[in-house]
């Protein structure tokens, strides 16, 4: 495999699913911009929405601290990022308030030795200052700084990512695909149900075993949803113009993978460019986004989406990538629960619009349902 340096790298990703291939991928290549999705209104970060009138900064939390590099010291840092409140029903902002004015507490601990340490508890001081009451069960450190970002850099997502970015001298860059701070999603069901919010889409499709008919793009004004055209960040649209490998990453599909398509912008930036490899990574296993789905009903979805704006799946996708997984229908994950791996469906019939189909041995025979980062990789950068 060759070292890609000057490759320009763009995957439309979602959470934590493409973990360990991007881990791969930042060995070979030094240009990688990670879009993630600015709409999740689960948890914590619905709390950060509500009082701070934000978007969603989990994703790009932990975006940010994937492409922090792996040295010994770089641990502490990350572990600092990613430590969070306990669960509990609630938690007064006052117990940050502590935590940042003790110097024996479990904050100075974790960051003792960063030569940023000063400049970490000057985001969380910030925060302090801005926010005067929210709940802070199962709040990361991490998204506490993004926000104080946010107020200090000009209230510019860019500006205080990038500024973050040069903080922690990361290996990639990451852009929310939105910057609009009350962009929020809306599904509409096969049933007829229409539900906004990502994760109330996520509990209902899961509990009620219904599929997603169509998703949209509201703005949440004076608490009620109202439909919008929503408008792509910049920077993002920019770089899939600039792009040479353009990958839509493992995830919810309907929930952090689709979505970015679900705008006039982005589905023309991808069409407009032609000289790159677009490559749609099917997931291992069905989750409760997909049950009983093929990857046919994946693509076919996607397919949906390109002719209703006016294009041709082949201006969205040239590479298709799955796991042969020889006729296995299921397997018991870590947590020894049964889940089933995605089928192919008639993938052929997509050949015949000039998309590439590659099927390879993906799965880690260690870590059943788990891609191989090394063998994705390996097809990733050999296209």
């Amino acid at each position: 495999m060759l070292i890609l340096k000057n490759k320009k790298i763009t995957i439309l990703s979602g959470g934590s699913a493409i973990k360990d291939i991007m881990f791969e991928l930042l060995k070979y290549s030094e240009n990688i911009t990670r879009v993630v999705p600015s709409t999740d209104n689960g948890a914590s970060s619905q709390e950060l929405r509500v009082c701070c009138n934000i978007l969603s900064v989990g994703d790009i939390r932990q975006s940010i601290a994937m492409s922090i590099p792996h040295t010994q010291q770089n641990k502490q840092l990350v572990k600092f990022i990613n430590w969070r409140f306990p669960v509990k029903k609630y938690i007064f902002i006052d117990e940050l308030g502590k935590l940042i004015l003790n110097k024996n507490s479990v904050l100075y601990q974790i960051s003792s030795g960063l030569s940023i340490q000063k400049e970490l508890f000057e985001y969380l001081f910030l925060f302090l200052e801005k926010v005067n009451s929210i709940n802070l069960t199962n709040g990361s450190i991490g998204n506490f700084i993004l926000v104080a970002a946010y107020f200090k850099h000009n209230h510019d997502w860019n500006e205080a990512i990038t500024r973050l970015e040069e903080l922690f001298n990361c290996s990639s860059k990451v852009l929310p695909i939105y910057l609009h701070n009350q962009y929020h999603l809306k599904a509409n069901f096969h049933n007829g149900t229409v539900i906004c919010g990502e994760s109330e889409i996520s509990a209902f499709g899961a509990k009620s075993k219904k599929d997603v008919a169509s998703l949209e793009i509201c703005e949440l004004k004076d608490e009620k949803f109202l439909d919008v055209n929503p408008k792509v960040n910049p920077k993002v649209l920019s770089s899939l113009k600039q792009s040479e490998l353009i990958i839509f990453s493992p995830g919810s599909f309907f929930t952090s993978i689709l979505p970015h398509l679900i705008n006039d912008e982005l589905p023309l930036a991808l069409a407009k460019n032609k000289k790159a490899k677009k490559v749609f990574l099917v997931n291992l296993a069905q989750d409760s986004e997909t049950i009983g789905f093929t990857a046919e009903d994946i693509i076919e979805t996607i397919d949906s989406v390109a002719q209703k704006k006016g294009y041709k799946l082949s201006d969205f996708i040239t590479d298709i990538i799955i796991n042969n997984h020889y006729n296995q229908v299921s397997f018991f994950n870590f947590e020894k629960k049964k889940q089933r791996y995605i089928e192919m469906g008639n993938l052929e019939k997509y050949e015949k619009e000039g998309i590439n189909i590659i099927i390879g041995d993906l799965e880690n025979p260690w870590k059943r349902g788990e891609f191989d980062a090394q063998e994705v990789g390996s097809v990733l950068l050999s296209l």
